[in-house]
């Protein structure tokens, strides 16, 4: 991303003010249990997962709810859900965060929507769904036509969130774009799989990814070219003023005809979970556009988000402040590595000595500032290895004063600090390992004491250097 861009996003962000955006679709919540894997079952070849945390977030449209009310928006949903448990949950987790209820229709008939999934600290290992097999919502259509035609007028911009579960039917969308293009309210919708793009005709935006594009136009999405003559197809369909195309890794397309359109690289980042990443993509474009931002920057700024979303791990909302920091302290990001990144920048460069040294770094004081300023009187590159907010919370039963991001990111200020590695383990004998450093550094009341990291130390044939304890 070129500096101008990125001036004009961090000014976008200065100078936003809370939109009125309403969000229609498929209502969802998303359940994860949280746990480890440690062990093979003996009745199948399957893993056995032991589970250590239930927790409940907003999904489907309902996190794209989520996520412009994390934009500081107020937002207006319109939805089904059901009596039970699931729909009684997201009816709480609306109340607490402050969104209105009265868009939203609870029905006995109907039964809400749940994904459930089961993670590790690094990974998704199962998703299981319930829902009904074919859910009817023709009975829904008129009250939820009279509930959109209500709040059109006192909105900044509208957001169709369709999952293709059937709460945005034909006739709910064309009704609400025409209303919606009356008032020069801008409408974006993000499609249904396997719909086609006559469905959505006369939206302001359209976000099809990769795949969805592929099977609407029967095209192989696999260069440049393609995607171009995949989105003159879709855009023709739905006569949108413009529409985006993600691009996974390759970032996204904004595309306005055949001779307007851009091609926003996506910035390098550790892939966790993709999970959730369309939806922030919508989420930003939809308020950026009530806003009046162009859709250039919208587009460079949902990219810049769906980047941070994919890094977390499960559905996540990205506020501004998140995208901020993240513009404002590129450099400082470019510091933070994950232990594979680290590993290869080790192995390309082995022209200066590689010091290490680790720890918690939770309540960070001038103590660790000073020590770390002593190491950087060490000739070598200096890697700082932290725990991460799991592995601290494991070992000390309560989470750490500073999330791992912003620990970090303090570290990575250090002019010395070359690189800032996060592990989840609960000592750093895996790192050191991976990393092989020269020298490894503690703190001087380590001397004549047990290390954990003893064995990783020898086999990496590093030396230990001991710094003078100072008062944290």
């Amino acid at each position: 991303m070129n500096q101008n861009i990125r001036q004009q996003l961090i000014q976008t962000i200065h100078t936003f003010s809370p939109q009125k955006i309403l969000v229609i679709g498929d209502l969802m919540l998303d359940q994860y249990l949280w746990g480890k894997v440690e062990r093979i079952s003996p009745e199948a070849p399957i893993p056995v997962f032991r589970m250590e945390k239930e927790e409940f977030r907003l999904g489907g449209a309902a996190n794209v709810i989520a996520n412009v009310k994390a934009l500081d928006c107020q937002v207006y949903p319109v939805g089904v859900i059901g009596k039970g448990i699931a729909g009684q949950k997201i009816e709480t987790i609306f109340t607490e965060a402050g969104i209105s209820l009265d868009g939203i229709i609870v029905s006995s008939s109907f039964r809400t929507i749940v994904k459930q999934r089961i993670l590790t600290t690094k990974q998704q290992i199962l998703r299981v769904d319930y829902e009904s097999a074919q859910p009817d919502f023709a009975q829904f259509e008129e009250q939820l036509l009279k509930l959109v035609m209500a709040l059109i007028p006192q909105m900044d911009g509208i957001i169709l969130s369709d999952y293709a579960k059937g709460v945005l039917s034909p006739r709910l969308i064309e009704i609400t774009v025409e209303e919606a293009r009356k008032l020069g309210i801008p409408v974006v919708c993000d499609p249904g799989k396997g719909f086609d793009f006559t469905k959505y005709t006369g939206v302001t935006a359209i976000k099809p990814n990769r795949s969805e594009a592929a099977q609407l136009t029967n095209l192989d999405l696999k260069d440049n070219s393609s995607v171009l003559k995949a989105a003159a197809i879709l855009l023709k369909q739905c006569q949108a003023d413009f529409l985006t195309i993600s691009l996974d890794k390759d970032g996204i397309l904004l595309y306005s005809g055949e001779t307007d359109y851009q091609f926003i690289a996506t910035e390098a980042r550790e892939v966790f979970d993709v999970t959730g990443a369309g939806d922030v993509v919508i989420s930003v474009i939809g308020v950026l556009l009530a806003q009046k931002v162009p859709p250039s920057i919208a587009v460079h700024m949902a990219n810049v988000a769906a980047g941070l979303e994919i890094s977390h791990l499960g559905v996540v909302s990205i506020p501004w402040n998140e995208i901020l920091n993240h513009l404002t302290n590129d450099g400082l990001n470019r510091k933070i590595v994950t232990l594979e990144q680290a590993h290869k920048e080790v192995g390309n460069n082995r022209e200066s000595p590689m010091v290490f040294t680790n720890g918690y770094f939770d309540n960070i004081s001038a103590g660790h500032l000073r020590f770390l300023m002593e190491i950087g009187k060490i000739n070598g590159r200096l890697i700082v290895a932290i725990n991460s907010d799991v592995s601290i919370l494991q070992q000390k039963g309560s989470a750490p004063l500073l999330k791992e991001q912003d620990r970090a990111r303090l570290l990575a200020s250090l002019e010395n600090v070359h690189r800032v590695v996060i592990f989840d383990d609960p000592d750093a004998s895996n790192v050191i390992k991976m990393l092989s450093p020269d020298i490894v550094v503690k703190g001087e009341h380590f001397r004549n004491r047990p290390l954990p990291e003893q064995d990783a130390i020898e086999a990496a044939g590093a030396r230990i250097e001991y710094i003078q304890h100072f008062s944290w």
